[in-house]
């Protein structure tokens, strides 16, 4: 067995403590008492609901739509049928209602006095198995795991079969990092809740916690989760770190995705399709895929809009020749992020294509001033002033720009400039002593 895992995972718990994850794929066919016994909550409670409309008098059945509704937080409906019952006040299975509904008002005084009369009157039968079992779940809401634990264990002792108390233990040893045993009962809470997703989500995140080689058994359960309700965004998030694991990673985004349509403010699927989203946008990019990089951001308005793809869509429509769109979006990255030299520089190299050599000049000199040990801005610069005729200038950022480079033809190119600056210095000199 691999080594204790860590705490953490009571996180899980918290995420998927509602039993309502549960999803029918069918309607229900089996009796509320058996759904109930099962924790098919949601499909009992259909049934209830219909029960309501038909009026249905049979105590059995109204008492197991009362625990149905106060297991599901539907107060009213319960009490209503408390209140229709109160000729059974005397039944055992009348108080045990009773006393769990002042457990969920948290009038737990109360309530333990309602199960421990319950407890002294039923010995030796299923009424008082049922007391001890409510009474443990009530100190577990109390958050008093080790005596709730205790409780159940006497329940499981009595009957082997009591979903609640082995899915109480199951918790209460992974909370203790007994692995070995929370799997156990884990296991038996998914025979005995045939469409619980909880305790198989919970197993899957277990096995997959305990190392690769246990990665296979954590993706059965995970499959299991899944088939039980295709919607349940958690499920949906740790197939896609599955996938991810594998190396499958447009199988991951694809499952990330869907857990993000279902609920937005998922934390690891929201940064995990940003995370790939953006490697594929500047993999694209590199690759000098300009449409492509342009046809995967339209097709992603909301990732496609942060800072950092603002600033590829305006180097993008730049490498295209696109100068407007290339200023528009360049522009918009530098309103938030006025020093960045990338930025400026491609800004830059956009007016220059439009020959509007002053409001270049202004870009490259704001990109030098942010990297002024880099060669490309000094020599971008020292075009532009070229271009606006400040000749002497831009022969001293050339020749600045020249021990930076590291490129031969870049260096090349900048002697040539230098030349060229030269040769016009010397005409306008030649031409000031003429009309001298």
């Amino acid at each position: 067995m691999a080594k204790p895992i860590s705490k953490v995972l009571w996180i899980v718990l918290a995420v998927l403590a509602a039993d309502r994850l549960m999803k029918a794929e069918d309607a229900p066919v089996a009796p509320v008492k058996t759904l109930l016994k099962e924790n098919r909550l949601d499909e009992a409670s259909a049934i209830c609901k219909q029960y309501e409309v038909l009026s249905t008098r049979d105590r059995d059945d109204r008492f197991a739509c009362a625990w149905v509704y106060l297991r599901t937080n539907q107060f009213d409906p319960a009490q209503k049928i408390l209140d229709e019952q109160k000729g059974n006040a005397k039944l055992a299975d009348y108080q045990l209602l009773q006393g769990y509904s002042l457990s969920l008002q948290k009038k737990y005084d109360e309530a333990k006095k309602v199960f421990e009369a319950v407890l002294e009157s039923n010995k030796g039968k299923s009424a008082a198995v049922s007391a001890q079992e409510l009474i443990a779940e009530m100190y577990e809401s109390q958050d008093k795991m080790a005596t709730a634990a205790f409780l159940y264990n006497l329940v499981v002792k009595e009957d082997p079969n009591r979903g609640q108390a082995v899915w109480g233990l199951s918790r209460f040893y992974q909370g203790q990092n007994d692995i070995r045993r929370c799997i156990t009962y884990l296991e038996q809470t998914t025979k005995l809740w045939p469409k619980h997703i909880p305790s198989r989500f919970l197993l899957a995140k277990i096995y997959f916690a305990m190392g690769p080689e246990y990665s296979e058994q954590g993706f059965v359960w995970l499959k299991d989760s899944y088939r039980l309700n295709r919607t349940n965004p958690e499920v949906l998030e740790e197939i896609g770190s599955f996938f991810e694991r594998k190396n499958k990673i447009p199988e991951a985004v694809k499952y990330w995705q869907k857990a993000l349509s279902i609920k937005p403010d998922l934390a690891l699927s929201a940064e995990k399709t940003k995370e790939y989203f953006n490697q594929t946008v500047k993999q694209l990019f590199d690759s000098e895929k300009y449409d492509a990089v342009l046809e995967k951001l339209e097709s992603n308005q909301s990732l496609g809009n942060t800072p950092d793809m603002v600033l590829l869509r305006g180097q993008s429509y730049r490498a295209l020749r696109k100068y407007d769109d290339a200023i528009n979006h360049l522009r918009t990255y530098l309103r938030d992020n006025p020093k960045s030299a990338v930025a400026n520089r491609e800004l830059g190299i956009a007016f220059i294509n439009k020959k509007l050599w002053n409001l270049a000049a202004d870009a490259f000199a704001k990109a030098v001033v942010q990297e002024p040990n880099n060669g490309i801005n000094l020599g971008w610069y020292a075009y532009s002033l070229e271009e606006k005729g400040e000749l002497v200038k831009a022969k001293e950022l050339w020749e600045k720009a020249i021990t930076l480079l590291d490129q031969p033809d870049q260096i090349e190119r900048a002697n040539r400039k230098i030349a060229t600056i030269e040769k016009r210095l010397k005409k306008q000199k030649a031409a000031q002593n003429i009309d001298e």
